[in-house]
């Protein structure tokens, strides 16, 4: 027979409750294998709780559970007690009444907060003592929460929750592990079914108001015996009883995520779930096992079964990345997971990530400046919460190739981009961890532009480098930087053939030398900026508006004897601006001079050759004459 009235408690929103897949973030349900714990008797067990190394549950005492059934109706109520288990969650010693908690009435089940001492424990309200038997399910019987503290070894009873009321039942508490929220089943005025789910707020020690949590979890049928989870199930979830939710008949388990938006609900499969009555479950932490409540065919009435299951259980695996002499942590250092993740080390060497148990990862390390290395991680089954440690050693690079990646740049600009920043702080750390060790870094431009302005500009490009660097820390002395211009382009035109942006971005570069080893190698570039270290420049920022444009005036440009002017302007910012207009038209414009007026012009050796490009331009710039005439 299903129970007319069990209390509980119950949270989070729902929007479904059908039965989900075998597996879920509680634990392997298809693993899930069941067994009566030694205690049960003939008549009624039920409400386990794990304290400690024990398990608590209520139960009638030995003197009476042979009595009829009606005298038992008459006369006997529930008491606690409890049972000594072992580290796998078996029973190990014979049931034991606790004798402060026996009263004249009902006691049990109760709830633990390790965090604050507390037992919360249901107990009946001795206003209206009138029994019947089976009294949690018979709604004539109020009950009510009192608190009790462990004193000098023993119990007593130190609070009344303050909404406890004679004229309804308040009972089967759970708390969270921080001992602020308690949740409660109750029959008061105003819920949605027979019994609904609640919950206080503790604030500056005083308990709030009950609040429903509402139709979506509280049906028209009994929503009751609540459990929530602890800190070894890191999503968190709400175990309860209940008649509603498209149950098989009767009360069934149910689970569902704290906080999650979606608020689903699901119901636990076989062998947790049967035809019969089902409930009352409670999860210890840091465990693969744990307990429920079932009238399905036993020893008694109601019996308490025990549960082994498979956990999904992860633990934070950290890794210390060492130079092999020295002994020293690698900051720095990336480490690669299984081919999958990565992340770099901190300054400590260490790097930290969460594996599942029973997993095998190949975990790689590596820094510049060193070989490679990796190691195979085997994880096994371990108490939830053990922090497992390893070490990758890594040996310093002597004497041959290092692989380094390039530094590269957007056209025009010599501004340090995100990349070229990652880069650098590798070879940052290089340095940092290597006293004695110098750098040779040497910028290039691509291939448009004069050779001058393009020597100019790669010299511009190494010093920002140069700066990143000194700026986090290094020494100046230790780094040499030069400009090469496009004196060593990777990629040249062939003829009838221009270069792709990509080929120009590859030319566009400054390599990293370390004597003793060999160049760097190319690496793919997005657009960014970290001109000065931090990556908060705003979408228009350009080097021009920073630094200036470096655009060269007639006096660096190749011998010309003339030149066709085809703007004058006030200041040399808004000539560039008009060279650079006139480059993108296919004309190779220059600044003259460096006076006001602020020439703009394209040179010619002849004369012959300046008059024939002059005709040709007079249709999109009439007012164009030439110099040197």
């Amino acid at each position: 027979m299903k129970h007319p009235l069990i209390l509980a408690i119950i949270m989070i929103s729902f929007l479904t409750a059908n039965s989900q897949s075998t597996k879920s973030g509680l634990f392997d349900q298809s693993s899930v294998k069941m067994s009566e714990i030694p205690t049960n008797t003939i008549r009624s067990d039920f409400g386990p709780a794990v304290i400690g190394d024990s398990i608590f549950f209520s139960s009638f005492r030995d003197e009476v559970i042979f009595k009829s059934d009606k005298k038992l109706k008459d006369r006997e109520f529930y008491d606690l007690f409890e049972a000594q288990i072992n580290d796998s969650g078996n029973v190990i010693s014979k049931r034991k009444a606790i004798d402060k908690f026996i009263t004249r009435f009902h006691d049990g089940p109760v709830s633990w907060c390790p965090k604050t001492g507390e037992l919360f424990v249901t107990q009946s309200n001795y206003v209206d003592p009138a029994v019947k038997y089976k009294p949690f399910r018979n709604e004539n019987i109020k009950l009510r929460i009192m608190i009790a503290k462990k004193l000098n070894g023993k119990w007593s009873l130190a609070e009344e929750f303050p909404y406890n009321n004679s004229e309804y039942s308040i009972g089967h508490p759970t708390i969270n592990e921080s001992g602020d929220t308690l949740y409660f089943a109750s029959d008061m005025p105003g819920g949605f079914g027979a019994t609904d789910i609640y919950m206080s707020v503790r604030q500056n020690g005083k308990w709030g108001n009950p609040v429903n949590l509402g139709s979506q979890i509280n049906t028209s049928e009994k929503d009751e015996f609540p459990f929530i989870t602890g800190s070894s199930y890191p999503l968190r979830y709400l175990i309860f009883a209940s008649a509603g939710h498209n149950s098989k008949g009767g009360l069934d388990l149910f689970y569902t995520r704290l906080n999650d938006p979606k608020g689903e609900v699901y119901q636990f499969p076989e062998p947790i779930n049967s035809a019969n009555d089902d409930f009352s479950m409670n999860l210890p932490e840091n465990a693969e096992y744990g307990y429920m409540t079932s009238n399905r065919p036993g020893t008694g009435s109601d019996d308490i079964y025990k549960m082994t299951f498979s956990k999904y259980l992860e633990y934070l695996q950290e890794i210390l990345v060492l130079d092999a002499k020295t002994w020293k942590p690698v900051p720095g250092a990336s480490v690669n997971l299984c081919n999958k993740k990565s992340d770099k080390t901190k300054n400590d060497g260490l790097i930290s990530f969460w594996f599942e148990k029973n997993s095998v990862c190949d975990v790689s390390a590596s820094a510049m400046g060193y070989k490679d290395n990796h190691k195979i991680i085997e994880i096994g089954s371990y108490k939830q919460g053990t922090v497992l440690r390893d070490t990758i050693f890594l040996n310093m690079i002597l004497n041959e190739k290092i692989v380094l990646r390039n530094i590269y740049y957007d056209f025009d600009k010599w501004d340090i981009i995100p990349e070229s920043a990652n880069e650098l702080d590798r070879l940052v750390s290089l340095l940092k961890e290597n006293p004695g060790m110098k750098v040779e870094l040497g910028s290039h431009t691509d291939a448009r532009g004069s050779v001058r302005y393009n020597m100019k500009l790669s010299q511009l490009r190494a010093k920002a480098a140069v700066d990143y660097i000194v700026m986090k820390g290094i020494d100046k002395s230790r780094i040499v930087g030069t400009g090469y211009g496009k004196s060593q382009l990777i990629n040249k035109s062939s003829a009838g053939q221009n270069l792709t942006p990509a080929q120009h971005r590859e030319n566009r570069r400054t390599e990293i030398y370390i004597p003793g080893f060999l160049r760097g190698e190319p690496i793919k570039q997005n657009i960014g900026d970290y001109s000065n270290g931090k990556p908060d420049h705003s979408a228009d920022y350009s080097s021009f508006k920073e630094h200036g444009y470096i655009i060269e005036s007639a006096h660096a440009a190749d011998d010309f004897k003339f030149y066709i002017i085809l703007g004058s302007f006030t200041n040399k910012k808004s000539a560039s601006g008009f060279v650079q207009q006139l480059n993108s038209e296919g004309l190779k414009a220059t600044i003259l001079g460096d006076t006001e007026p602020v020439r703009v012009g394209i040179g010619y050796k002849s004369l012959i050759l300046a008059k024939k490009a002059l005709e040709d331009l007079k249709s999109k710039y009439p007012k164009g004459w030439i110099s040197g005439e």
